[in-house]
């Protein structure tokens, strides 16, 4: 028997209670699901920062996310997806403009790392999205659908274990959200 991969950190946005029923009842899905691996809806989420790749012992990473987050945290934001992608290994909900918020929340939290001392590649930060399923083998590629928002204002990290389809929740920090200005 194979041994199973080293487990790696990510930081996650997980999709808010309820959000799950209507992705799973919606039309744009259920014609694409013959074929299709779902993902449960409470592991559905979006992936923020992948610290698999930082050359540190695993406890002190998580001890400096920990930090991060108690003293610089980055502000709440909102998301808003309105397409399904398709290919021959994943369906993947995705916005068809750039989540800013969560692109700034990304950078902030990858400048913070770095101004720690830890380095992470360009790719720690993946382009914001929600898996929902794999093995996809029906028609390929991007369909328009009605849009799904809400606010992001949680993050939490996780240790994968991959091949077992389990994250091990190590940290939840609650997002401050921004003042607006007078």
């Amino acid at each position: 028997m194979a041994a199973s991969p080293d487990p790696r950190l990510y930081l996650f946005a997980r999709l808010p209670d309820g959000i799950g029923e209507p992705i799973d009842a919606s039309n744009d899905i259920a014609p694409a699901l013959p074929g299709l691996r779902l993902i449960s809806s409470a592991r559905r989420h979006i992936t923020l920062a992948d610290l698999g790749t930082v050359d540190a012992p695993q406890e002190h990473v998580i001890a400096m996310i920990g930090w991060i987050m108690a003293t610089t945290p980055p502000f709440a934001f909102r998301v808003m997806f309105d397409q399904i992608v398709t290919s021959a290994r994943h369906m993947l909900l995705k916005a068809s403009e750039p989540l800013l918020g969560a692109l700034e929340c990304q950078a902030h939290v990858i400048e913070m790392v770095r101004d720690y001392g830890l380095d992470l590649p360009g790719d720690a930060a993946p382009v914001p999205h929600v898996t929902l399923g794999y093995d996809h083998r029906a028609t390929r590629g991007v369909r328009p659908i009605d849009g799904l928002s809400w606010l992001v204002d949680e993050l939490v990290l996780v240790r994968s274990w991959q091949g077992r389809s389990w994250h091990e929740e190590l940290g939840r920090w609650r997002l401050p959200e921004r003042r607006a200005v007078a």
